[in-house]
């Protein structure tokens, strides 16, 4: 909880980041083209992020051997006790897990992340939560899909202590 005296603003329509000359992402003004498949090329093929968020997508297909699971797991039981989809990943007994299918996977089952375990995890909220409730979810404005964000903390005089665009 903020102290009271502690007033947060939004922007919804992402006006005052596109002031600030944060990047809109690619082909932001072309209605031509999908939200999605801006985000996609923003993210995965060559926007600023993408040099981070690849690496980290691909740990959720082929795993990682130094990875931790047990945040997944226990993601993965939060959204089958809700009745996400997937739910046969875990065996539940009173809520408790006594089986993980990943558990059996040749070759990779002790490794901390194993193949498809979190892109599991990803396809339960992507199915679940985001397509489902996208109506309720998408940013009132499609451009800020794709347009970087930024942040501005201006004290109590009206000078900014800190800003990041």
């Amino acid at each position: 909880d903020l102290p009271d005296a502690v007033e947060l603003y939004a922007d919804p329509a992402g006006e005052a980041g596109r002031r600030f000359g944060v990047s809109r992402g690619f082909r932001p003004d072309d209605s031509s083209l999908s939200a999605f498949a801006k985000l996609f090329v923003m993210g995965i093929v060559g926007g600023p992020g993408a040099w981070a968020t690849l690496p980290a997508v691909l740990v959720g297909y082929f795993g990682s051997p130094g990875g931790k699971r047990r945040w997944i797991e226990e993601s993965l039981k939060q959204g089958q006790l809700v009745g996400r989809w997937p739910d046969s990943v875990l065996q539940l007994a009173d809520g408790e897990v006594v089986a993980n299918a990943f558990d059996d996977t040749p070759l990779v089952s002790a490794w901390g992340v194993r193949p498809f375990e979190l892109a599991t995890l990803r396809l339960q909220n992507l199915v679940s939560l985001q397509a489902k409730h996208w109506g309720a979810l998408k940013p009132a404005d499609e451009r800020c899909l794709t347009q970087l964000g930024g942040c501005t903390v201006v004290g109590s005089g009206g000078g900014g202590l800190y800003s990041w665009v």
